[in-house]
């Protein structure tokens, strides 16, 4: 495949249609044959197409009515008798069994089609519907069985019972409205959304579960209005059994709120990723070409800053502004918000009532994104990890988590956080066991280095009152800059971001969406990696510990 090619027919666009042939045919075998004949044909079309000079408009919606028709031919292929649904199932829809008498062809894959939509429609239950559907139908118990061992009254269980069969019904009523032209609510059970994630504070100890693929698709169905499980289910065709629990933490943690009994909506600033993309060029466009004076400022006042590092005699300049760069950043953000608050018109509480903040974007299967204008930004995050030594507590500031970097969020962890900071506190430690080995990891990371026959750590290290002194200083010096660039950037969120705000979510935009809109951490980076001359460029970056940091507490 070419590289147009390669970047469309994806390893996950061959995982999720593998997946969607699953669901639809319910064997791993008939799963595998049709997948493959599906990207085949999708990619011999395509490229028919390209050549042609008229690929696809929209690749999404193209590629998965091409793998629907494909379905049916399957059917049509495999399917040679009329179906019968069970007694069980069809005592669901009616007093009397769900017959199928029928004799073509094209209705035989009809059939098909109808009787996975009525076990898929059971699938979509309540868990206190299911579990009296199952023993009614499945177990044989009776009424008064199930009023014992669930602990409710006997007219609970038929009320239920009647719940399970209306739903079912009305599942199915939808289900050949829909046999055609698929609802937008039902497009993410063909493919996944594709989620980017934003967040700070305490988001670290969620961030595992965040990135589950069902618990994405679950922020990306429940933004804008209120689902209940059976919603969020049909579209994005997992059975609600597999992830009521997900919903519980995401509750529990208040990652998602209730509108009403069972109906849940995120309680997170949602945007499209079109608007962000817009909105990440407009905001460039205002803060590059401040970059080099606000670099200045700062290389100014390294030997004040440096008199607060408590190990700085180690650093050069060049490499501690990787961490300052950040400091600096930092104090700037504070300092534009405090502005952008005391001026603008939403009236908001600071505080969300959590530990953690969160912004996600999301693009959907049948979205194409396109990038306005051109950009000039590094990808730049950043992540703390906290740990709890014998002798004090830490933090470690990965401020600089994305290439050129490796991954480095792991190599401090509570294995060899307590030898790490013993190594800090004494270099000439003598070292036991496999304490040798730890060290000797390290150092291959960067994370220590070996002088003067002792360890010594290669990050700086301070405790919360040289930060909150580092970051005032900046503060003072960047104010001015700082102060003029916020209508500008005020303006390009508003008109961008705004409009996808919900009125309950203003206190996210105004204290968190505009912390990051202020952030000009990406464009300072650009400049001073690629245009700036004072910045210590790695020889290698798989074994630099440029820009972490160690926060005593």
């Amino acid at each position: 495949m070419n590289t147009q090619e390669s970047q469309l027919f994806t390893s996950d666009l061959m995982e999720s249609t593998y997946l969607w042939c699953y669901r639809k045919l319910g064997n791993t075998h008939d799963a595998e044959d049709l997948s493959q004949e599906i990207l085949l044909e999708a990619i011999l079309s395509y490229r028919k197409k390209a050549q042609a000079g008229t690929p696809p408009a929209a690749f999404y919606p193209w590629y998965w009515g091409l793998a629907q028709n494909r379905l049916m031919l399957f059917f049509r292929n495999r399917q040679k008798q009329a179906v019968l649904l069970g007694e069980t199932i069809g005592s669901l829809r009616d007093s009397e069994p769900y017959y199928f008498d029928l004799a073509d062809i094209d209705e035989a894959i009809i059939a098909e089609e109808e009787r996975r939509a009525l076990t898929y429609q059971i699938s979509l239950l309540s868990r206190i519907q299911r579990e009296c559907v199952v023993m009614y139908y499945l177990q044989k118990k009776s009424v008064k069985e199930i009023a014992a061992i669930l602990d409710i009254p006997e007219g609970t269980v038929k009320t239920r019972l009647f719940d399970a069969r209306k739903n079912v019904r009305k599942g199915m009523e939808n289900n050949m409205e829909n046999t055609n032209t698929e609802s937008k609510n039902k497009r993410l059970s063909y493919a996944p959304a594709v989620l980017d994630k934003c967040g700070c504070y305490n988001i670290p100890d969620h961030w595992d579960f965040l990135s589950d693929r069902i618990v994405e698709q679950i922020i990306a169905v429940c933004a804008c209005e209120g689902k209940t499980p059976r919603e969020i289910a049909e579209a994005i065709g997992v059975a609600p059994v597999y992830f009521e629990d997900k919903l519980e933490y995401l509750l529990k943690h208040k990652f998602i709120k209730e509108t009403a009994p069972n109906t849940y909506i995120d309680d997170f600033c949602v945007f499209p990723q079109q608007a962000w993309l817009d909105y990440c060029v407009d905001q460039n466009r205002v803060l590059i070409g401040k970059m080099p004076r606000v670099a200045e400022i700062v290389k100014s006042l390294l030997p004040e800053a440096r008199k607060h590092i408590l190990n700085e005699k180690d650093f050069s300049d060049g490499y501690l502004l990787w961490f300052l760069y950040v400091r600096a950043v930092s104090a700037m953000d504070e300092t534009m918000l405090k502005h952008y608050k005391a001026t603008c018109s939403h009236d908001v509480p600071e505080g969300n009532g959590k530990n953690w903040r969160l912004v996600v974007r999301v693009r959907y299967p049948d979205e194409e994104v396109t990038m306005k204008g051109d950009y000039y930004g590094v990808s730049w995050s950043n992540m703390h990890w906290h740990f709890k030594a014998s002798r004090r507590s830490f933090t470690v500031a990965n401020l600089y988590e994305a290439e050129p970097f490796d991954d480095r969020d792991h190599i401090i962890t509570e294995a060899n956080a307590d030898l790490f900071m013993r190594i800090y506190e004494d270099p000439h430690l003598s070292l036991i066991g496999n304490e040798q080995e730890q060290a000797a990891f390290l150092v291959s990371k960067g994370f220590l280095v070996s002088r003067d026959g002792g360890l010594y750590l290669n990050v700086p290290v301070l405790n919360d009152p040289a930060v909150d002194k580092i970051d005032a200083l900046f503060a003072d010096a960047l104010h001015e800059i700082s102060r003029e660039m916020v209508a500008d950037l005020v303006k390009t969120a508003d008109e961008n971001l705004l409009p996808h705000v919900r009125p309950d979510l203003m206190e996210e935009y105004v204290n968190y969406v505009m912390l990051l809109t202020f952030d000009c951490i990406s464009e300072l980076f650009y400049y001073a990696m690629n245009e700036g001359h004072d910045l210590e460029i790695p020889k290698d970056y798989s074994t630099s510990a440029a820009g972490i940091a160690v926060y005593l507490k």
